[in-house]
Parts: structure tokens; sequence; C-alpha cells
């Protein structure tokens, strides 16, 4: 008879599949870190996250560990770009809700010449 109860730690199969999921995932985030850098706006879809692996083998911690440092990375650099964009935005709107003509240029000056 099997004992069901023991944690699943150290069994090959786990590894395994923890290996597989966490380059799913390593691959996933090098899809949608391309796609910023591309400028790409598809929405990414959301994520399923692994079951049913067991416990996550000790040595793997330092992979999980970059892994959510450049998933956190990512969150924030795309923040700053939304934030951005809507300051770009906010300022074509300002600009178009301006009278034509209204006499206000913009001029650069260099005055090292």
């Amino acid at each position: 008879m099997t004992d069901t109860t023991r944690p699943t730690t150290g069994r090959a199969g786990d590894r395994a599949a923890w290996e597989a999921a966490l380059t799913r995932i390593e691959d996933e985030l090098d899809a949608h870190e391309e796609s910023v850098r591309l400028g790409d706006a598809n929405p990414v879809p959301e994520w399923e996250p692994p079951t049913d692996l067991g416990a996550l083998p000790p040595d793997l911690g330092d992979r999980v560990t970059h892994l959510i440092s450049r998933i956190q990375l990512l969150r924030t650099f795309v923040q700053y770009q939304l934030v951005a964009v809507e300051k770009d935005l906010d300022h074509l709107e300002r600009q178009k809700a301006r009278p034509a003509g209204s006499g206000a240029v913009s001029l650069y000056h260099d005055s090292s010449a």
C-alpha cells in the first residue's frame, strides 16, 4: 500500500515538473519583455499558476527569486510608461484646447552660440 501523506519534495517527477513550469514562465516573461521593448500594446493573457507540483525543491529557490525580480521590474517599467503616456495625452488635449493663433510660440535659444 502506498503512503499518500508523505511530502512530495525530492521526487524526480516533481523536480522535472517544477523545472518545466519555471522554463515556461521564463519563456512567457521573455516574450512579454520583448513585446514591451518593441512597443507592442497587446494585452497579456491572465497567468494561470501551475498546479499539482508538490513542494518547490530548495535548490530552485534562487531561480524563482530571480523570476519574481524580473516580473517586478517589468511591472514597474510598464507602470512608468503608462504614466508617461497619460501625461503626453493630457498635454496633447491641452494643446488642442488652446485657441488657434494664441500667440504662444515655442523657441529654442542656444546661449553658447
